[in-house]
């Protein structure tokens, strides 16, 4: 689907700039403390694309905890895709490693903004390509490895059919900070002041029409 992942960089820089957005904090939190994480919903703007045209997601993560913590702005590094199917049959994705400029994890830890207790965040999440038969249309996940490299899958969702998926948040784990007396072998670890991961999946279904199969 997918052969070139020389764009990643350029896309790091285009897409830190997602559009989302911030809901006021609700009364208060739902959850005795200790307990629950981020909420997760996903929704389609439109129940049915015509094939070729953007699928465009709405995902919004909830604080529900009672203590402030930072969640990623943006879908990259962030957004873990547990399956993806249409018309029932599970689709895997095309996965290649690309690079962003200055580093996967200076990106992702730029993006990250801070959530009041019973806030929410709202993540745009579409797809790219579609523009060829070459090109076509895929969602994409990101996710960052111990070489400051990021796996890309990109999960076709062109052909037309009912897509139904499931998806996580489950926050990057960024390089630990540098200290006074640096280690030989640094550690990658969840911050402490992190919004935790989403407890259950969230599920979104669209459809694709028009074309042959």
């Amino acid at each position: 689907m997918r052969t070139a992942a020389v764009v990643v960089a350029l896309a790091g820089t285009l897409l830190a700039a997602a559009a989302c957005t911030k809901s006021k904090p609700n009364p208060g939190p739902t959850e005795p403390p200790g307990h629950g994480g981020m909420a997760m919903t996903i929704t389609s703007t439109k129940a049915a694309y015509a094939r070729g045209e953007q699928i465009a997601l709405s995902v919004v993560l909830t604080n529900s905890t009672q203590r402030e913590c930072r969640v990623s702005r943006v879908a990259e590094g962030g957004l873990t895709l547990v399956s993806l199917t249409r018309d029932g049959n599970p689709i895997a994705p095309t996965l290649v490693h690309g690079s962003y400029v200055g580093g996967f994890s200076e990106f992702l830890a730029a993006n990250l903004v801070p959530l009041a207790p019973g806030a929410s965040l709202t993540v745009a999440w579409t797809s790219e390509g579609g523009s060829s038969e070459q090109d076509r249309a895929a969602l994409r996940t990101s996710t960052l490895d111990t070489l400051d490299r990021t796996l890309l899958g990109f999960w076709p969702v062109g052909e037309p059919g009912g897509y139904a998926l499931s998806a996580r948040y489950v926050p990057p784990i960024l390089p630990a900070a540098p200290t006074a007396t640096p280690t030989p072998t640094p550690t990658a670890t969840p911050a402490a002041d992190m919004c935790a991961a989403s407890s259950a999946p969230a599920q979104a279904t669209f459809t694709v029409t028009g074309g042959g199969r």
